[in-house]
């Protein structure tokens, strides 16, 4: 039985944001601990969608700022607005997120007008497919190491 802190550090990575390497670091701490994945990959991608959702809803309100909100409004080009609709919720959160961490991507959906109702099922999926990718490749890494 692993305890608390091991537990309090996996929620508390996964709920890092990607670009520190949070929720990779989270599945390690989780694979060196001994858990199994069928508990540790829910607990990984739950916890960092609720700090997506977190990062989203606060991404949204800062555009009630008056320096945010103009600032937004001169970002929001024909060219961005079009890039936005060609690769939409899901390719922002499955691509986007490989490159540049589920956080910038929230961040530039909401600000580009998307609604919190078309984030969520993107979201949850996103991170149950990162967690499981994480797990593989540290799984892969640790025994091709030995560790």
């Amino acid at each position: 039985m692993t305890d608390f802190w091991t537990w309090a550090s996996i929620v508390g990575l996964s709920a890092t944001p990607n670009l520190v390497l949070g929720p990779s670091v989270a599945v390690g701490v989780g694979i060196k601990a001994h858990i199994s994945p069928l508990i540790l990959l829910p607990v990984v991608a739950t916890s960092a969608y609720i700090e997506g959702l977190i990062i989203a809803w606060l991404a949204g309100q800062s555009t009630r700022l008056g320096p945010i909100h103009r600032w937004v409004a001169r970002l929001r080009t024909p060219r961005s607005e079009a890039f936005a609709r060609r690769w939409g919720v899901w390719g922002g959160l499955s691509l986007g997120c490989a490159v540049l961490g589920q956080e910038p991507i929230l961040v530039a959906l909401r600000w580009l007008g998307v609604g919190m109702s078309r984030i969520y099922w993107p979201l949850a999926l996103s991170n149950a497919l990162f967690a499981v990718l994480y797990y593989a490749i540290l799984l892969g890494g640790f025994l091709q190491l030995g560790l």
